[in-house]
């Protein structure tokens, strides 16, 4: 059986719910959670100490371009110096291709930003998908697949997990918290990036096995 149509049924599935949100409105919860970071009754103001903007706006600097770029350049330079050429090419093939794929669903499905609360940081874009969400995800999350393997300790691997997922979260509950996106439009964000990574895995292991690194032993 082919894996690689499951990652593909989702990538349409959260596209359609995508166009379905921006036709009929926000979900149940959309509004809610939105208001839920603000201080009642005062939709410009973060509910929490003082520190709360700056505390969110260094967790949303997690999933801007320019940290990525930088995890990104590492890791394939990291990748290249090993003489691991295959691997460096899928690595940067991933996170390229998710760029385009962000941008390419934030205009198709075309939903405005939420207009509920005062923003807390500068947007150019649509809404949905986040895309400090997904490219966030995607960077971290085949950062971790990618150089897991390469690490002997399986403690080890498992940290660069956990890093991985809880950057990935954080990035995209900042967004919420900063009013610039729908609760809806980040988990579409986290959702669509680990099916576009599940996505080039399952195509690499049927099609490109050298691209794959292979794991060390388990200590």
């Amino acid at each position: 059986m082919c894996m690689w149509w499951p990652p593909l049924l989702i990538l349409l599935v959260s596209s359609a719910c995508g166009v379905a949100l921006t036709y009929y409105g926000p979900a149940s919860f959309d509004e809610p959670l939105l208001l839920w970071f603000r201080v009642s009754g005062n939709t410009e103001q973060l509910a929490g100490p003082q520190w709360a903007a700056a505390f969110w706006l260094g967790l949303t600097w997690l999933g801007d371009t320019v940290p990525r770029i930088v995890i990104a350049s590492l890791t394939i330079l990291g990748l290249l110096m090993l003489r691991r050429w295959h691997t460096a090419l899928f690595m940067a093939g991933i996170l390229l291709s998710g760029i385009a794929l962000s941008t390419s669903l934030k205009y198709w499905v075309g939903r405005p930003r939420p207009q509920l609360v005062t923003y807390l940081d500068h947007i150019n874009s649509l809404s949905y998908p986040s895309g400090h969400a997904l490219n966030s995800t995607l960077f971290y999350l085949a950062v971790a697949l990618v150089l897991s393997p390469l690490l002997s300790r399986r403690a080890a691997r498992w940290t660069l997990y956990v890093v991985a997922a809880s950057l990935s979260l954080a990035t995209g509950v900042s967004r919420v918290a900063l009013g610039v996106h729908y609760p809806t439009d980040v988990i579409a964000g986290w959702i669509i990036s680990v099916a576009w990574v599940w996505l080039w895995f399952a195509v690499a292991m049927r099609y490109w096995p050298k691209a794959l690194p292979q794991a060390s032993a388990s200590r």
